[in-house]
């Protein structure tokens, strides 16, 4: 793999976090005043005259983690103790996934709230676990975040619906039949009209967002061409659909065929629109325009440049073929909006009209979402890094494979584009993130993501996933975060910084204007799938390119009309922290002319430095010189990779701090089942090939290609070393690692602890991941 990693066991015991490790403070039992809602582009608390939109209203961040399946339900004397850990661990909210995926009859260990009966039966083993599992996270001060359609498949001869054609199996969450198939949509609605009432929501502070629809869209689905082939009946009811659209949009099917200059009537009505006809919108009708739309792709394919001839054009089509495409995912909008808008007014009604809901995820559906959830109270999205690949089976826990990428090297520019796609009138959350296991490099995710989060002001953060519910093992296991010591350590500190505003967010605000029209020709053209792609808009027309996120903060006001590039400007204001107070954090001496966030676009590391805390992260050069100029700037040994976080834990400012937390991480792995003595899984090429990596496989089946993605202890974690400058004005400094037990191990010796001018010269290269460091004495 290029360089051998050293690695040393270790593993932390989240019930036993110690007292500078331990977060709790930042939580407080919830009450009525802690009621969220949407205001102003950001979520808030009523406050203590429990109103909304009166002047002690105050703000809130979420920073969240995932449970998933068996996690929602854990047993009733394990609830207190999970929601406590949670709370340790700096996080304030639950996202409450994959409710509905597994259909479980067990009152022992309920693997999901539905049983096998007729949907939707509930489960009540797992209900009452659930609200008592709610009403621990209530008393450790986390919100949860509910989650309504995610997984269940529904069934067509148990649940009465629409038949499929003989052969045929519903898809997986029925997607996306179950956006437009009435039956299904009621059933929808009667699930969460139960659910909610089940768990005994309504005015529950503790509820504090809603998402209706996990991953799906009438509009997404026809850009990935999923509406090309709907099974038997379900295509004549969209098909439906879209001529009763037709006749209320046209006046009738024969004067929308004279708009389109061309009809399916009167044998088979108006046909669906297959994605494939997208093409027309760019390079226009007959061969002509199906010779540049092929040149166009191939030209793309080969990364070589298009002729100005060759590129597509974005102006609306009032007439022909263009048109009829046009319409077609008007239709979609349209109904896509139906479906959210009814299971938001079923919310509603259900707990009151406070609590924010959000219809799925914007990057299914992309533009063509904003007019579909222009009624929902905030936007979504979800931002992986080299997420698994299955080249034979999807979820084979034996063949499977990643790429080893960075969120800082392959993964920057999709990060930072999330930002283009935030409503300057919403809030803005990222419900699922993560660079799961056995990626080196994940330890940098949690505090790059709070980094970009913070300086954009961005609402919402919640880590994919806590762990297995099952046993609630602390191992590495696919997307968990229990078990993973070089990302547990970095948690609770990137909860400080983007809960209470520790980084300060960018001054200047660019706030983009994309007109409807303009929205929609790009959402048909697929952002990119067909191109030309949002980001390919937004540099042509707006002057703005993703590098812009890291110095001035994004956001998108749609509701504006298209006036060219009159609609971008810069404003300027205040930045409101936790409680209504004004962020005042950036005119500490620490951050000058703003520089608190710089990237490394060379070497691909992002260095963030506030009052109260340093964020490192990325690869450094072997020999960089550690000077004054550069504060916590580190040089890493061995792979020179690393991921470095301080912050000080006695409410002052790192450069008079007297106690301060310092986690030092790299890669996480397992031990290689079966094999005395103990050693490391060792990451290896797939199938011999060294663009993609897997783990080596579990003993005896050495015949299988990879190992599994849920890891045998002990846990393993890469030693790194590390030499930084620490600006202080004290006279003495004393570093203690710690150990899994956050207790005190031997002080790291004077020779590595040097006063120099201006503070000290700090050389960490112990087998421990966190440290205590303790000032005293003034010079």
């Amino acid at each position: 793999m290029g360089e051998a990693l050293e690695w040393y066991p270790f593993q932390i015991d989240e019930n036993k976090l110690p007292a500078i490790a331990d977060f709790s403070a930042l939580n407080h039992t919830l009450n009525p005043a802690d009621q969220l809602f949407a205001k102003d582009g950001h979520f808030f608390r009523v406050g203590p005259d429990h109103l909304p939109r009166t002047r002690d209203d105050q703000r809130v961040r979420l920073f969240g983690i995932n449970l998933s399946d068996a996690a929602n339900f854990p047993r009733e004397e394990d609830a207190p103790v999970i929601a406590r850990r949670l709370r340790a661990l700096g996080f304030n909210a639950v996202r409450l996934h994959h409710l509905d995926s597994v259909l479980s009859d067990s009152d022992e260990q309920p693997l999901g709230i539905l049983t096998t009966g007729a949907f939707p039966s509930f489960n009540q083993t797992a209900l009452h676990r659930l609200r008592v599992f709610m009403d621990a996270l209530k008393e450790e001060g986390l919100y949860v975040n509910l989650n309504l359609h995610v997984g269940y498949t529904f069934r067509y001869a148990v649940d009465q619906l629409t038949p499929l054609p003989p052969g045929a199996s519903m898809p997986f969450a029925s997607h996306p039949l179950h956006l437009f198939e009435p039956r299904m949509i009621a059933l929808q609605v009667e699930y969460t009209q139960q659910l909610l009432r089940r768990l005994q929501l309504n005015n529950d502070p503790v509820l504090a967002l809603v998402e209706i629809n996990n991953e799906s869209s009438l509009t997404g689905a026809w850009q990935r061409k999923q509406l090309d082939q709907l099974p038997g009946e379900y295509e004549r009811i969209l098909q439906q659909h879209w001529q009763h659209w037709l006749v209320r949009q046209h006046g009738s099917l024969a004067q929308a065929c004279s708009l389109w200059r061309s009809c399916d009537l009167p044998k088979q009505g108006a046909l669906l629109v297959k994605s494939t006809e997208n093409a027309v919108l760019a390079h226009g009708e007959g061969w002509l325009g199906r010779m540049k739309y092929f040149l166009y792709r191939v030209l793309n394919r080969l990364g070589w440049q298009v002729p100005d001839i060759l590129e597509p054009g974005l102006e609306l089509h009032q007439a022909g073929a263009g048109r009829r495409v046009l319409d077609f995912v008007r239709f979609l909008i349209e109904m896509d909006k139906q479906y959210v808008d009814t299971l938001r007014n079923t919310v509603h009604a259900e707990v009151g009209g406070l609590v924010p809901v959000t219809g799925t995820q914007a990057y299914f559906g992309g533009l063509l979402n904003i007019d579909a959830q222009r009624e929902m109270d905030y936007v979504d999205e979800h931002f992986y890094v080299d997420h698994y690949d299955f080249p034979h089976q999807s979820w084979d826990s034996h063949d499977w494979r990643i790429r080893d990428q960075s969120v800082l090297r392959e993964g920057w520019n999709g990060l930072l584009s999330r930002a283009f796609y935030r409503d300057v009138r919403k809030p803005f959350v990222i419900s699922e993130f993560n660079q799961a296991y056995p990626n080196r490099q994940s330890a940098e995710i949690i505090p790059v993501m709070t980094a970009v989060a913070g300086t954009q002001d961005w609402d919402g953060l919640f880590f994919f996933q806590y762990g297995d519910g099952k046993t609630w093992n602390a191992l590495p296991d696919s997307f968990g975060l229990t078990g993973m010591t070089g990302q547990l350590v970095h948690v609770g500190m990137s909860a400080a910084m983007f809960r209470y505003f520790q980084i300060p967010v960018l001054r200047e605000r660019k706030i983009l204007s994309v007109p409807m029209e303009k929205r929609q020709m790009l959402g048909a053209l697929g952002e990119g799938v067909s191109s030309p792609g949002y980001l390919d808009y937004l540099e042509k027309h707006e002057q703005v390119s993703s590098q812009q996120v890291l110095t001035r903060q994004i956001s998108v006001d749609f509701s504006l009309p298209f006036q060219g590039n009159a609609g971008t400007g810069l404003a300027t204001g205040k930045n409101q922290g936790p409680e209504g107070r004004e962020n005042q954090q950036g005119d500490n001496a620490v951050i000058k002319n703003e520089k608190f966030l710089r990237y490394n676009a060379e070497l691909h590391h992002l260095q963030v430095i506030t009052p109260y805390s340093a964020v490192f992260a990325g690869t450094t050069a072997s020999r960089m010189i550690v000077t004054q100029d550069m504060p916590f700037l580190p040089v890493f040994g061995g792979r020179h990779y690393g991921v470095m976080t301080l912050m000080s834990r006695d409410a002052s400012p790192l450069v008079t701090s007297r106690r301060v937390l310092l986690s030092l991480s790299g890669a996480t792995t397992g031990s290689q089942p079966g094999e005395m003595p103990q050693r490391p899984k060792e990451l290896i090429p797939y199938a011999g090939d060294r663009m993609w990596w897997t783990l080596e496989p579990d003993l005896p089946h050495t015949r299988q290609i990879s190992g599994a993605r849920d890891a045998t202890g002990p846990v393993w974690t890469e030693r790194i070393a590390a030499s930084f400058f620490y600006p202080s004005s004290a006279k003495h400094l004393i570093v203690y690692p710690l150990d899994g037990d956050g207790n005190r191990l031997a002080a790291v010796p004077d020779r590595d602890v040097a006063v120099v001018k201006g503070g000290f010269s700090v050389s960490l290269h112990q087998s421990s991941p966190w440290f205590e460091l303790i000032f005293s004495g003034l010079r």
